[in-house]
């Protein structure tokens, strides 16, 4: 497992780091530590001064020394890695160059729109490489994901590809998969097979089950509390963009006053 950890050194990004480790804590991975000149992408930002990039270098260490004394897994490795490109033509490159099978950030900075579930960066990660990913928010702590929300409107058309990353032996072994259906028949009319069946099959759990929610009720904020108490982790389907625009979005998706506790994977395959 390649694990690609972005860090701006942050309580969230580091909170984030920790919960990557703590979930792969059983089997081996290959971190990477990636911290960026340019943290803020689509911004004509200038290069910091060679002060500021010999700090940020030094704190990559300090950090990258405290996350590998974080691990207690043998079979675990570290690199510490510092680009002066931007956030997101690095992160492209990295994830071709290394083979990563997953991205883990934190899901929303202080600088973010109160109770957002995502912050810009995050959101733009997601929107521009197809990679899966891992959003991790600062209050968010670690436990072992038995219960697991999959929304889902079947506007997109899917394959086995999407849900590799379950296969991976103890990250998601055993747990109970709920899809939340978005109710809208006529999306799910295109389908020649019957949606259900679908991703039972691609899942291959004989732990999914589904609950039907009415479209209204996607930005009431009683879905968040639900969800929250309820499950230990959501996940959404890249390639399901209407749903990942209606929970996601800054603008746009969930921004209720509840905060969000619950790492978000989102799945490209």
């Amino acid at each position: 497992m390649n694990v690609l950890i972005l860090t701006d050194f942050s309580q969230v990004a580091t909170n984030a780091a920790k919960y990557g480790i703590h979930l792969f804590k059983d089997m081996p991975a290959n971190f990477y530590l990636f911290n960026f000149d340019k943290f803020d992408p689509g911004e004509d930002v200038v290069l910091n001064s060679t002060d500021n990039q010999t700090e940020a270098v030094e704190n990559l260490y300090k950090h990258f020394k405290e996350l590998q004394s974080y691990s207690t897994n043998k079979e675990h490795s570290f690199k510490a890695v510092f680009s002066e490109d931007n956030l997101v033509n690095a992160t492209r490159k990295f994830v071709a160059e290394k083979r990563i099978d997953l991205i883990v950030m934190g899901a929303a900075g202080k600088d973010s729109i109160k109770n957002t579930i995502l912050g810009n960066h995050t959101f733009e990660i997601i929107r521009k490489i197809k990679c899966n990913l891992l959003a991790v928010p600062e209050e968010c702590l670690y436990i072992m994901p038995e219960k697991l929300i999959l929304p889902i409107d079947y506007s997109a058309s899917y394959d086995n590809g999407l849900f590799k990353f379950f296969e991976h032996p103890g990250i998601t072994n055993n747990a109970e998969i709920t899809v939340m259906e978005i109710a809208d028949n006529s999306l799910a009319r295109t389908h020649h097979q019957n949606p259900r069946k679908l991703v039972v099959d691609y899942l291959k759990s004989e732990n999914v089950k589904f609950v039907e929610i009415d479209e209204k009720y996607i930005h009431n904020r009683r879905l968040l509390q639900d969800v929250q108490k309820k499950y230990d982790m959501i996940v959404i389907l890249g390639k399901n963009l209407n749903v990942c625009e209606r929970f996601l979005d800054v603008k746009c998706g969930v921004c209720a006053d509840v905060t969000n506790k619950l790492p978000i994977l989102v799945l490209h395959g």
